[in-house]
């Protein structure tokens, strides 16, 4: 077991951070997860793909309370081959977030730095860091313009799309503008540390990887009242009179569109696990976007065709009352990259992503 890759995951009770893990132990990886509390220890513990990889030693946990000190992570980090670092601040976390996303990125990379066994550094993004906050709405030029039919005017968004860091925001502010410029921020800190003569020596590479809104089954979800509390959030509108206005610092009773940005949490799992495979995804620094249905992405309100197809019984019953809306914004993203040269096939659409996640909720407890 000694010759078995160690895999350091940090933020591993978290819904990428788990699901993650659970790849990379499934592809034959040794894990050390890094969470922050005893109790995220005993979460991770309960799920049910890991029971056996406990017993058997290949899963093992550390504790690091704060990930921004000066070598957070380095007993961590020890004897590690690959690091994918997956914690990061949400809109709802108190506190600076840009400072918390680069202090945590920092500490990573300070950890890599004085661990020789590790080779390769995996970042969770987000696409949020490569469009600034305006582009969310229906009024910026490029929306107007996909809007209309005038999408020729308007360049397609990659991996290697850069937005500068945005100026510091008030305390209260909102908390998805907060995540969104915490997004950009660490984008841009990496992207200027593989710009130094440090990095250029260095015995690792490094990968970051973008994904859009993450829909699937999250094994650590129980139930139905705690189901749409992270990404899945952009589905609950088959459930409950979703109103996503004051995400945006407007009034509940305004309908607003939505960038179409999904992606199934299969997609994910699987592109962070091949980022470790350094023969097959070369290079020293790799910027991926993950989104489906590209160019244009899906339209938000197909889903309610997918499930009256697909679970005609649930619905006539009341299961899904499909209560709500969610009209859509097209968007123009270039993914060709990733699924060329990471993912190895197209994303799942958005129809596969929707049939997966109303399974699962469906099937959690009241």
């Amino acid at each position: 077991m000694s010759n078995t890759p160690l895999l350091m995951v940090t933020g591993a009770n978290g819904f990428v951070g788990y699901t993650v893990l659970v790849g990379a132990l499934k592809a034959g990886y040794r894990v050390r997860a890094v969470v922050r509390r005893q109790a995220a220890i005993d979460t991770i513990s309960r799920g049910p793909s890991v029971q056996e990889r406990l017993s058997n030693g290949l899963l093992t946990f550390a504790l690091v309370l704060d990930n921004t000190i000066p070598g957070a992570y380095h007993d961590a980090a020890r004897a590690c081959s690959y690091i994918i670092h997956t914690a990061s601040p949400l809109g709802t976390t108190p506190g600076d977030l840009v400072s918390q996303a680069i202090g945590g990125c920092k500490a990573i990379l300070e950890a890599a730095e004085a661990t020789p066994s590790v080779k390769r550094v995996v970042f969770t993004g987000s696409n949020a860091s490569i469009r600034p906050w305006d582009r969310l709405f229906l009024e910026h030029p490029a929306n107007q313009a996909l809007m209309s039919g005038r999408g020729d005017e308007v360049p397609a968004l990659t991996a290697e799309t850069r937005v500068p860091t945005q100026p510091t925001l008030s305390e209260d502010a909102l908390g998805w503008h907060k995540y969104v410029n915490s997004k950009i921020a660490a984008a841009n800190f990496l992207r200027e540390y593989t710009t130094t003569d440090g990095f250029q020596s260095a015995h690792f590479s490094i990968v970051d990887i973008m994904p859009a809104w993450i829909l699937g089954p999250n094994e650590l979800v129980k139930s139905k009242q705690t189901a749409f509390n992270g990404s899945n959030l952009i589905l609950s509108w088959l459930f409950v009179d979703l109103r996503m206005a004051p995400m945006m610092g407007l009034p509940s009773d305004k309908d607003i569109p939505w960038l179409p940005e999904t992606v199934h949490r299969d997609d994910v799992v699987e592109c962070h696990v091949k980022a470790l495979e350094i023969d097959k995804v070369p290079g020293r620094y790799r910027n991926f976007l993950l989104s489906s249905d590209t160019p244009t992405g899906p339209v938000f309100m197909d889903a309610i065709d997918t499930v009256r197809k697909n679970f005609p019984r649930e619905v006539a019953e009341g299961r899904i009352p499909l209560a709500g809306k969610l009209d859509t914004i097209p968007y123009k993203f270039d993914v060709t990259c990733t699924e060329n040269d990471l993912l190895g096939h197209p994303f799942r659409p958005y129809e596969q992503q929707v049939i997966d996640t109303v399974d699962w909720y469906l099937h959690l407890e009241d």
